[in-house]
């Protein structure tokens, strides 16, 4: 039987979204369990994740000019294998340094997923923004699932299945992937996407790179800013909170927020690409000042629409870069993009790490949020990409 080849790669390309986000979300969780179990500061602790999230960023360049070159689906089999392994081995650790290490081996095996799946996704996909949303929908329920699946697995088993379950699951699906691949289910080769480029790019290209590099700094800290510390802001301010809880809750957050990315995609296959994104990023700036020092419920509602206008503006920012980026290089393309992304993620601990020590609170880490969102909305007004949508065909 001939299966589609290109209905097969968004399949695999989004569970490996959820799978990455889950991975790279759960820690977060995990961390409060651990924090009370080892007897260690949660400054301390949340301090082991700096180098997986520096390798996140780190490690997409190498994987996305990689993958260019070899085979993106081969790449998503070493990713789904990596992840699972690592995690794996975190949660077989005992004290800090081994965890640290795991951590910062899942981190890396994490890397791969952006440069090479949303390339995936691209490149075999006729209506863009509708795959690329989506494949958007299932990161945000790899982030929602990270912490309710962490949350879950604590409760009725301990902090270490938590870790181990996930990873032998990921290791699963990659060796289903890899079959699909033996089995000329899914292309070894990749596959390229015609009438991509747009000439009215190319006398703007250092312009327009030094806005899309800052305002995708500017969006990688903010969001590693709020995913990181939210288990704990939740803790702080909801009153007899349990770490169940705070799992669902902000489970439920993501994966609302991830059906706005399929609707950010819709839009971007019909609307001006410029205005969805200043729109998305603009709405952002109240929210984390609110964030700052709201509670409870208006704590949660928020939170829930930060992160729906962050979701809602990926579509339209992948497009634009694929747009005046030659196809044979997306994947180094998109690893630039997460590199400068999720290598915010180190500034990000950093921040919330040096912030709770000093004040017992996140207030100061969302008011620097707020502020970072607006000079990147009054940054992205001098983008020269015109009004119109930019059409165009696989």
């Amino acid at each position: 039987m001939k299966l589609n080849n290109s209905i097969l790669t968004i399949v695999f390309s989004s569970i490996g979204h959820a799978f990455m986000h889950m991975f790279a979300a759960f820690y977060f969780v995990i961390v409060l369990t651990i924090e009370k179990e080892w007897s260690f500061n949660y400054d301390e602790l949340i301090a082991l994740w700096t180098m997986g999230a520096l390798l996140i960023g780190l490690g997409a360049v190498p994987a996305g000019w990689l993958s260019d070159r070899w085979s993106r689906s081969s790449m998503m089999v070493i990713m789904f294998l990596g992840m699972g392994m690592s995690s794996i081995l975190c949660g077989l650790s005992n004290e800090k340094f081994s965890l640290f290490v795991g951590l910062s081996l899942l981190g890396l095996a994490c890397s791969i997923y952006h440069p090479v799946g949303i390339a995936w996704v691209v490149n075999s996909s006729l209506k863009k923004g509708k795959a690329l949303g989506i494949n958007g929908i299932f990161g945000g329920v790899g982030i929602g699932s990270g912490t309710f699946v962490a949350g879950l697995l604590i409760k009725y088993f301990n902090w270490k299945i938590a870790f181990i379950l996930p990873g032998v699951i990921s290791i699963i699906i990659g060796i289903i992937l890899f079959i699909c691949i033996s089995k000329n289910y899914i292309n070894f080769e990749n596959t390229s996407s015609h009438k991509l480029k747009d000439s009215n790019f190319s006398n703007n290209l250092i312009l327009i790179a030094v806005i899309m590099l800052f305002s995708m700094f500017g969006l990688g800290l903010t969001f590693q800013i709020m995913q990181t510390s939210l288990p704990k802001v939740f803790e702080i301010r909801i009153e007899n909170i349990s770490t169940f809880a705070i799992g669902t809750i902000i489970g439920v957050i993501y994966a609302i927020a991830g059906l706005m990315t399929l609707i950010g995609g819709l839009l971007a296959d019909k609307f001006s690409l410029k205005k969805i994104y200043i729109i998305g990023i603009f709405a952002q700036v109240p929210c984390f000042f609110f964030i700052a020092t709201f509670t409870d419920f208006s704590l949660i509602f928020v939170t829930l629409i930060a992160a729906m206008f962050n979701s809602s503006i990926l579509p339209t920012e992948n497009i634009l870069l694929a747009k005046f980026t030659p196809d044979k290089h997306h994947g180094l393309i998109y690893g630039l993009k997460f590199i400068v992304a999720f290598g915010a993620g180190p500034i990000a601990v950093f921040l919330i790490s040096k912030i709770y020590e000093q004040t017992q609170e996140f207030t100061n880490l969302f008011y620097i949020s707020s502020f970072m969102m607006l000079l990147v909305s009054v940054s992205v007004i001098f983008l020269p990409v015109g009004n119109k949508k930019l059409n165009f065909t696989n």
